[in-house]
């Protein structure tokens, strides 16, 4: 089939300040929960309505690879035969462009979740699609890309071309974790990856030209389509924001995805709120949402185009030390993870946590209202899981609001198959 132009409804806003009127509500589509046997996924499954921005993970580009599972080094392989170092590809071709999820309206010569986001974007023609590069086992080529100007253009050449072809993205988002380091293949904890001062330094100021370089091609693809296209990024929380000169950088983006999760997890003894929107005098280390949106905008976030994280999914510990149910506390100590979850030990989908984990499982529902944080205990073997719910989400999103923040996106959209957690975000942002 010829693959035609989508028509583009935009405003002739400049692409970083499009969302000056709207607040964000965006959800990252994982590109594999398609393929999840007990919850599969697919575009159709999108709550579009309810949403201002579809983000697809994950898309990377060519050079190392060696944190990924050994399925993604050899996409990674397959996708780069022939191609320059650091050129964007779509790493799951199959599921991106071959598999068939169903017919389509539109005329495009692929299949895959492509085909099915271009019929989206042709029903919702004003919701923003955008590719996002890295993810946490696919951030390793930014650490050497970064280190060549030449790389970076070269990159940045490629995921505008990409996009363009494609024609229903909208832009370029960023996750690269993380600028500085602490990500999967630069851990601070290890000697053999720490990066040192100057590595760091680089790395701050390579970020920057990074965006600069980004936003002029776009900018350029801009003039040739007569469409604005945005350009975000995933921020870290804590001294992972700190990586990034914020002041130098922000201006270049449309957006900045706070990941406000994860405070806590199995990877750890201690235990508690992985995603509480309030810092509480109980938390570990004094950690909430608010402090790291707080920091965030300290280091030169401009709040309006900063955007706070809600966690479709929870973490869970078991052996809970010294404990009956109450709020938990800032030296609450488990023995370890969880050792059972949703496909991987001490994580579980939002589904699976209102499927398998209530009162007939012997589980009760508690809810810490000074936190904002809803968690499970089950008295009997010991097991205390944190997660967000309905009140957390529709919480979260309202102090965005109050706050003057850009909006309120999920990871991941393939943990509320009802769309009654994006429901609470459009609502309480709204």
């Amino acid at each position: 089939m010829k693959k035609t132009m989508i028509a583009a409804v935009f405003s002739s806003t400049l692409a970083f300040n499009i969302n000056a009127q709207e607040s964000v509500v965006a959800g990252y589509f994982a590109d594999w929960q398609y393929a999840n046997a007990d919850n599969p996924y697919q575009v159709k499954d999108i709550p579009a309505e309810n949403l201002t921005h579809i983000i697809y993970a994950f898309l990377s580009m060519c050079g190392p690879h060696a944190g990924a599972s050994e399925k993604v080094q050899q996409q990674v392989a397959e996708q780069c035969e022939g191609k320059a170092p650091y050129t964007a590809i779509i790493v799951d071709k199959k599921a991106a462009l071959e598999e068939d999820f169903g017919a389509v309206d539109v005329e495009v010569n692929y299949q895959g979740h492509f085909a099915q986001l271009a019929q989206l974007k042709n029903e919702h023609p004003t919701i923003k699609i955008l590719p996002s590069f890295g993810g946490w086992t696919m951030s390793e080529p930014f650490h050497a890309m970064v280190k060549d100007p030449k790389a970076i253009e070269h990159f940045s050449k490629t995921a505008v071309e990409l996009i363009a072809k494609y024609d229903f993205f909208d832009g370029v988002d960023l996750d690269w974790e993380y600028p500085g380091g602490g990500g999967l293949t630069t851990s601070p904890w290890n000697p053999e990856t720490k990066l040192t001062d100057e590595q760091k330094a680089l790395e701050r100021d390579a970020f920057t030209q990074l965006v600069k370089v980004l936003r002029a091609d776009l900018d350029r693809l801009s003039q040739q389509t007569q469409r604005d296209y945005e350009l975000s990024t995933a921020v870290g929380v804590g001294a992972k924001a700190a990586q990034i000169d914020w002041s130098a950088a922000s201006p270049y983006l449309t957006n900045m995805f706070a990941m406000t999760y994860d405070f806590l997890g199995g990877w750890g003894t201690q235990t508690g709120h992985m995603t509480n929107l309030h810092a509480t005098e109980r938390s570990w280390w004094g950690m909430g949402a608010d402090v790291f949106i707080d920091q965030m905008i300290e280091q030169g976030i401009p709040s309006e185009k900063l955007v706070i994280g809600a966690a479709f999914y929870g973490r869970g510990w078991q052996g809970t030390q010294g404990y009956a149910g109450g709020l938990p506390k800032g030296d609450l100590q488990s023995d370890q993870g969880a050792q059972f979850g949703t496909g991987e030990n001490g994580y579980f989908m939002f589904w699976d946590i209102v499927k398998n984990y209530g009162a007939k499982q012997g589980y009760q529902y508690k809810y810490d209202e000074q936190a904002q944080a809803p968690y499970l205990w089950n008295p009997e073997s010991k097991v205390f899981i944190s997660f967000e719910d309905e009140r957390s989400i529709k919480a979260k999103a309202a102090w965005a609001k109050k706050a003057k923040l850009g909006g309120i996106f999920t990871w991941e959209l393939s943990g509320d198959p009802t769309g009654e957690l994006v429901e609470a975000m459009k609502d309480g942002i709204k």
